[in-house]
């Protein structure tokens, strides 16, 4: 579990700079010269703790709390949310397209439906911790969004929007098809 919760809390850290330290987000990008060297210092940051959570997450489940069996109806809607959050992810991460015009922010939205889902389809206290701390981050990220000065974004391109439908796409199918079991040890399925 301490494993676990390392890879947590430094990987929801980094990604709340720019919310609770912008000053030092900015005095080290002007140290660096721009934002590259930045943003490849705080990615491999991201990475390490990343990779701290997926090694310590199946010894944190096998000491787990488990509260009750969730009803298989709750599954099926993550089996739902899930895809759509995996498409909403990228969307956030690519060049504009619609998505992000009518969402302003699709990844943080894509955060909170995976979280969600995931809480709906995981009563144990390891998933109550994992994705109700990635829904309270989305959700702080959301609102410091709000308040931050933005350009005058560029024209939506439907483009990005199809990139990001075949990326999601990908991935659910890598997840279906044993990359969740993979990483996680459970099938993304119910009942498979």
């Amino acid at each position: 579990m301490i494993l676990f919760l390392i890879g947590l809390i430094g990987f929801l850290g980094v990604h709340l700079i720019r919310v609770i330290a912008p000053g030092f987000r900015n005095s080290m990008i002007a140290k660096l010269g721009n934002e590259g060297p930045w943003k490849g210092i705080y990615s491999l940051v991201a990475i390490f703790f990343f990779v701290l959570i997926v090694m310590g997450y199946r010894d944190a489940q096998a000491a787990t709390i488990i509260f009750a069996e969730p009803p298989t109806p709750l599954k099926h809607l993550n089996s739902l949310f899930t895809p759509i959050a995996l498409v909403l992810f990228f969307a956030g991460s690519l060049p504009r397209g619609y998505m992000q015009k009518f969402l302003k922010h699709p990844q943080l939205v894509g955060v909170k439906l995976w979280a969600l889902g995931h809480l709906l389809a995981n009563w144990d206290l390891t998933s109550f911790i994992l994705f109700g701390s990635f829904l309270i981050w989305a959700v702080l990220v959301r609102i410091s969004a709000k308040k931050r000065v933005t350009p005058e974004p560029k024209p939506p391109s439907a483009l990005w929007d199809g990139v990001s439908i075949l990326l999601g796409g990908a991935v659910t199918a890598w997840m279906i098809m044993g990359g969740h079991v993979w990483l996680f040890g459970y099938s993304p399925i119910p009942g498979m």
